[in-house]
């Protein structure tokens, strides 16, 4: 009996070293399994989602920044320096009558220091057209004049043709209305739109003037801290006590 009584004992704690060591075990895969990841991947998730989004945006506006600068680049002495240029000319709304007095046709670099109508402005003119014309504004007296496609006198195809210009205005005697400067009255263009001009200032100096101010301020709300510092105010110093003189303090010591 008392064998079998040591043999049942022994059993037992058997079988509870192994019933606590595999209920540990299952703790320890309970803590690095299913029940953890349930809770920690959401806020891995929103996280990832979070750079990712921030990624997206930076990239977006990086691109609308570099796109409005390079678009000022290009769009500011094509377009919107003859625009504004036209608009500083002044010309007036209401058409004069026209008539070619005189064509020139030039040949060399020092004598075509002006053109009519030239397509390209940054290259030097070898060969050029000269048309010089008269006007009549208002009942007034004939002036003479230069007759441009533009302001500038040179475009870029297909807003200048100067084939068509020439054949339209280049023979003497050809009458048609123009529009004279009053800014400079010796200065005529055939065509003139004010609102024409306002547009294409507003397409091509505004709008990317705008989007690249937008993109800015949003690089820098996203990555740096753009809210002004708060300044600290300095510590309350407590307050002096006066100086004695030896006179004072004697009268001190008596009291």
């Amino acid at each position: 009996m008392l064998q079998q009584c040591a043999c049942l004992n022994s059993l037992d704690r058997i079988f509870r070293t192994r019933h606590t060591s595999w209920g540990d075990a299952v703790l320890e895969k309970m803590k690095g399994g299913s029940s953890e990841r349930l809770v920690v991947r959401p806020s891995r998730r929103r996280g990832e989602t979070r750079a990712k989004l921030t990624r997206y945006i930076t990239v977006t506006l990086a691109a609308l920044l570099g796109g409005g600068g390079s678009a000022l680049l290009f769009l500011v002495p094509l377009y919107a320096d003859p625009a504004l240029s036209a608009l500083a000319a002044d010309f007036d709304p209401v058409p004069a009558e026209c008539v070619t007095e005189r064509r020139d046709d030039r040949l060399g670099l020092d004598n075509c220091t002006w053109a009519s109508c030239r397509e390209g402005c940054t290259s030097d003119a070898y060969k050029c057209i000269q048309l010089h014309v008269k006007y009549k504004a208002y009942s007034e007296d004939w002036r003479p004049a230069v007759l441009f496609v533009n302001i500038k006198g040179c475009g870029y195809p297909p807003t200048v043709d100067c084939e068509n210009f020439t054949t339209s205005y280049g023979y003497v005697g050809a009458k048609y209305p123009c529009y004279w400067s009053r800014a400079d009255t010796s200065v005529v263009v055939p065509r003139w739109s004010r609102g024409e001009q306002v547009a294409t200032v507003t397409r091509t100096l505004a709008l990317p003037l705008f989007l690249s101010g937008c993109a800015g301020i949003g690089l820098c709300a996203l990555h740096c801290e753009c809210r002004p510092r708060r300044r600290r105010r300095p510590p309350r110093r407590p307050p002096r006590l006066p100086t004695l003189s030896p006179d004072d303090t004697s009268v001190y010591r008596l009291a």
